[in-house]
């Protein structure tokens, strides 16, 4: 059995930190707001850019054939959250959990795997995205679309639900991409929309196992 994406993130800070700084940022407890300021201090962060790194040139070992890609939340670790949970549970119901990759898209981290919600900097941050200028999203989009693409042997498809701002985002970056998109339209039953994006997203990877 291949190391987890936990065990690859874990072995890339220690390439990228040195020792004493990854104990400062590993003794920062979950849903503990240590980053905040402007979209511009956030994206060019130390830690953040580094993360941008990881998610382009390791995240796509990583990734099922389906993955789900859900807002981001106040809630730190977004697990806690009343979204993920929905999500969580709709896939255990169906009998897809741990088949399909989960994923929030965030700024600034762009996309976060649920695996890592707990670890910093993935809950311990704090950027409305109103805050973001188009710019911003053109930049999250075109990371999403190099994941993507560097994923296409391995991904078939990608279920998003997702409210406006970041719909935006992920329909930019489907134009960068051949890999599948459906995007489930949000709107005001955001519970709702979560639930039929899992089940989607199960009902195709069991598909794919046929």
């Amino acid at each position: 059995m291949g190391k987890s994406v936990v065990e690859a993130y874990i072995e890339f800070l220690y390439r990228n930190l040195d020792e004493d700084e990854i104990e400062e940022v590993f003794n920062i407890p979950p849903g503990k707001i240590v980053l905040r300021g402007s979209p511009e201090e956030l994206f060019n962060h130390r830690h953040v850019a580094l993360w941008h790194r990881f998610l382009v040139s390791e995240l796509p070992n990583y990734l099922e054939k389906v993955v789900l890609i859900l807002p981001c939340s106040r809630t730190k670790p977004y697990s806690l959250s009343p979204t993920y949970r929905i999500a969580l549970a709709t896939l255990r119901r169906e009998g897809a959990l741990g088949k399909i990759s989960i994923l929030a898209l965030s700024e600034p981290m762009v996309l976060v795997p649920l695996e890592l919600d707990a670890y910093y900097p993935f809950a311990n941050y704090e950027l409305p995205p109103t805050a973001l200028s188009d710019r911003d999203r053109e930049y999250m989009a075109q990371i999403i679309s190099r994941v993507l693409t560097a994923s296409k042997n391995k991904v078939r498809r990608v279920v998003a639900a997702l409210p406006k701002l970041h719909e935006k985002v992920m329909r930019m970056a489907a134009r960068g991409t051949s890999v599948s998109i459906d995007i489930v339209p949000y709107g005001r039953r955001a519970f709702e929309s979560v639930a039929k994006a899992a089940t989607l997203a199960a009902h195709l990877a069991k598909n794919y196992e046929r």
